[in-house]
């Protein structure tokens, strides 16, 4: 057998189109040598297997640009790697059979929706009121927050504890960029990781706000879904009149 194969050889032999042996060229993933007096590709006997590891990781889900990492890193760097793709793989994964459960329901209802969160910084304060009356710890934390130029993305109440007199809560105020909370008194600054959420829309009245929590924990314990995280009371914008009450099933990228 000769020692060079022509492109077509090459792809009878590994089982990879010729068209995309030609991209793998392109991407500088398999290179093969150029003949002088013709300019065709030939390729040798041993980029047989590099050509089908890389179909491999292809098929696996692996980015081109980490497909590139990895054949130039060291065994050590490549084991590495190889971990960190498991656990996207598995991470994915438990998303997806979250949305088949979601799916799955007997019924979907119009207003509990599933989504994906995106990771943001919010900052946390400490807060005690009756339940449904913290819109004055919002406006005036708001205010302070506005006084060191500090933009708010989307508002939150974060449950402690509490009675139907007083509740204790956290409300926090999600925010963008560098943010230093140590000139602000009793701020808390925290990076809430990516996460898929289930959702539930509530527009009534606040003395009904503990039966939607109620209909939320009853509906995922019927998916056998648990929490990720904190829940949260999520209001939009300025406003503090709806919300959404959100519980992380899911971390996106977490640990």
């Amino acid at each position: 057998m000769d020692r060079f194969m022509t492109i077509k050889e090459f792809s009878m032999k590994s089982g990879i189109p010729k068209s995309t042996l030609r991209f793998y060229e392109t991407k500088k993933l398999l290179i093969p040598e150029r003949k002088e007096e013709t300019g065709y590709r030939m390729y040798g006997e041993e980029q047989v297997s590099v050509a089908k590891l890389i179909a491999s990781l292809r098929s696996a889900g692996v980015s081109i640009q980490d497909i590139l990492y990895f054949l130039q890193a060291n065994e050590t760097r490549q084991m590495e790697m190889k971990q960190q793709w498991i656990r996207a793989i598995k991470e994915r994964q438990k998303q997806l059979e979250t949305s088949l459960r979601y799916l799955e329901s007997s019924q979907i209802e119009k207003d509990i929706y599933l989504f994906e969160k995106d990771a943001e910084q919010i900052i946390w304060f400490r807060a005690e009121s009756p339940p449904g009356q913290f819109s004055e710890h919002f406006t005036r934390r708001r205010k302070e927050l506005k006084q060191y130029d500090i933009a708010i993305e989307n508002t939150y109440l974060r449950y402690l504890s509490g009675n139907k007199q007083l509740i204790q809560a956290e409300i926090g105020f999600g925010v963008e960029g560098h943010v230093d909370v140590r000139m602000i008194s009793d701020a808390i600054l925290e990076e809430m990781v990516a996460c898929l959420c289930i959702g539930l829309v509530f527009n009534s009245d606040f003395s009904m706000l503990k039966s939607a929590y109620r209909r939320l924990f009853h509906y995922c314990i019927e998916h056998d879904w648990e929490p990720a995280g904190s829940i949260l009371e999520w209001y939009r914008g300025d406003q503090i009149d709806e919300l959404d009450i959100v519980m992380p099933i899911t971390q996106i990228g977490g640990k």
